[in-house]
């Protein structure tokens, strides 16, 4: 069965509130009405990431939910993953799709390949733009459901021509979270 783990970071967009931002509270009912497997950890530190990330992990896709810059992702207590400054990951995760739902980590070329490699991940779909929340659980939205149905039919697999075709299908959403954006706000390393 699909599965979608979600690693969320609890700030709020002035990196003060640290209870109110949750996005299980969108995944959860998301997931169980798709009838996907669902779990979440909220992770405010890098040694809880390194922790979570050493346990199995069953679920297909792993969503970071939080704030994103150019250096990384950012955590509760203001450490940042960028993919060299934890223990490697266990080869019992490897080879999951990865998403990060924050900000910029896609417009850094360098970073993403970083943090594909870290994971060795089969792919990894991550934000150019800096984006509202409510845009990102959109577009995962779409993008996740469309990954499951390429999964049904083609075991377990989401090819770059994959998500050529996701983006085609949501190039007429580009715009909705600011204006005059040229290319899609979702890359994939």
């Amino acid at each position: 069965m699909f599965g979608v783990r979600v690693f969320d970071t609890v700030l709020n967009e002035n990196h003060k509130d640290t209870v109110s931002r949750n996005s299980a509270d969108f995944w959860k009912p998301f997931c169980q009405s798709a009838g996907w497997d669902f779990n979440y950890e909220r992770v405010h530190s890098l040694e809880d990431l390194e922790y979570f990330l050493s346990r199995k992990i069953k679920e297909d896709v792993i969503i970071f939910s939080g704030h994103g810059e150019s250096d990384g992702f950012h955590l509760t207590n203001k450490s940042c993953f960028d993919g060299n400054n934890l223990k490697a990951l266990p080869e019992k995760n490897h080879g999951k799709l990865i998403i990060f739902s924050s900000c910029l980590i896609g417009k850094n070329e360098e970073l993403a390949n970083k943090l594909k490699s870290y994971f060795q991940a089969s792919a990894l779909i991550s934000y150019r733009e800096i984006m509202e929340d409510r845009y990102c659980f959109l577009h995962e939205s779409i993008l996740l459901s469309f990954i499951e149905h390429k999964f049904s039919r083609k075991k377990n697999s989401f090819t770059s021509n994959d998500f050529i075709e996701f983006q085609c299908h949501t190039e007429f959403m580009k715009n909705m979270n600011k204006d005059n954006v040229k290319l899609h706000p979702m890359v994939m390393t």
